[in-house]
C-alpha cells in the first residue's frame, strides 16, 4: 500500500494549471501528480550523473573532443537534410 501525501501551501495558479494539464490528459490531478513524480525521480541528479561519469574510465581520442562534436553535429543535420529532401553540399 503507498503513503498518503498531503502538500501545504499550493499556490492556487499552480493548483490551477495542474488540473488543467490533468484535465487535458484525461487524468486525475492525483494520477497526474502521480506520474510527473515517477518522471522526475526515474532520473538522477545532476549530482548523481556526475558521480556515475567519475566512474567511467576516460577514453583516449586521436583528435579533440570538440571536432568529434562537430563531426557528429554535421551528420546529423545531414541525416535531417536528407530526410527532408532538402539539396546540401554533401548530397549529389
Amino acid at each position: 500500500m503507498g503513503v498518503h501525501l498531503h502538500i501545504r501551501n499550493l499556490p492556487d495558479d499552480l493548483h490551477q494549471t495542474l488540473c488543467h494539464r490533468a484535465a487535458g490528459r484525461g487524468k486525475s490531478l492525483s494520477r497526474y501528480v502521480l506520474e510527473l513524480l515517477e518522471e522526475h525521480c526515474s532520473r538522477p541528479t545532476m549530482g548523481e550523473w556526475l558521480d556515475e561519469l567519475s566512474r567511467l574510465a576516460p577514453i583516449a581520442l586521436n583528435f579533440p573532443a570538440a571536432e568529434a562534436v562537430e563531426v557528429a553535429r554535421n551528420a546529423d543535420e545531414v541525416a535531417l537534410l536528407d530526410a527532408l529532401g532538402i539539396w546540401h553540399p554533401g548530397r549529389g
